[in-house]
């Protein structure tokens, strides 16, 4: 177990490791495509300090008004946990949050952009002017890219929230039933060694879990009287003076 959580750590660093190598690599090769010599370059070109105060806020409000600010941030911090640490309605609400957090992003971007258009359309008869004109189309697709950055941003926590759910939702469910599985063929083959018969062993086995006489007549399709034959005959070749000893060594199996 310690070894297992040992490796799962060693994987989880290295992914982050990897992910912000290949974050550092991707912001080297924009500024190479794009032909940016300094920061102060692209500090100037795209960095719109109000704009993206602005669709921030807005994202911040309609989680406020959807009442899903803190399913998002618990979210965030979801995805740096083990879905063993969550309920399945915490991830539910955490991906409903994040999604309309992108959403929110989306909107945002649209209504800035729609707004900058409109001012444009009603100040571009006084600034009939190239430099005018580049500087406000400029500033129009700044307010699309912000949005896209945004979504690119939630993308892969939304993806892991994702992927922890099909997880909660799937493989406890399979484990436990293979956990069941497993468990009553060693039950049923301890029952057997013992030198029961095979119904004699299925019975034994559910008056181990607690079951009456009457309970395992209907499970088994078999009367009461007929339980009752093979519970003596178990109670015989187990060595069991009463029921309570019989639950009680089928656990230990």
């Amino acid at each position: 177990m310690k070894e297992t959580k040992k490796v799962r750590r060693k994987i989880f660093i290295g992914r982050w490791l990897i992910s912000l190598l290949g974050i550092g690599v991707v912001v080297y090769l924009s500024l190479v495509n794009f032909g940016f010599v300094t920061w102060k370059e692209l500090y100037v070109q795209y960095f719109n300090s109000i704009s993206l105060i602005w669709m921030v806020a807005v994202i911040l409000v309609v989680l406020f008004i959807a009442g899903a600010e803190k399913d998002f941030f618990k979210g965030l911090r979801i995805v740096f946990s083990k879905p063993k640490n969550v309920s399945r309605m915490e991830l539910q609400r955490a991906v409903r949050a994040v999604g309309c957090a992108e959403k929110a992003a989306v909107v945002s971007g649209i209504v800035s952009v729609a707004i900058c258009i409109i001012d444009i359309c009603y100040n571009l008869y006084k600034y009939i002017i190239p430099e005018f004109v580049a500087i406000a189309v400029a500033v129009t697709l700044v307010n699309v890219l912000y949005p896209g950055i945004i979504v690119l941003i939630l993308m892969p926590f939304k993806v892991r929230l994702d992927w922890k759910m099909i997880c909660y939702m799937e493989e406890p469910e399979d484990a436990e039933e293979e956990r069941k599985e497993a468990d009553g063929q060693r039950v049923y083959f301890g029952l057997r060694a013992m030198g029961l018969t095979d119904r004699e062993a299925e019975v034994a086995r559910l008056a181990g879990e607690g079951m009456s006489n009457a309970e395992i007549g209907r499970v088994l399709y078999i009367s009461v009287a007929t339980v009752k034959k093979h519970m003596t005959h178990i109670l015989e070749k187990s060595g069991c003076v009463d029921r309570e000893a019989l639950r009680e060594k089928v656990k230990g199996l």
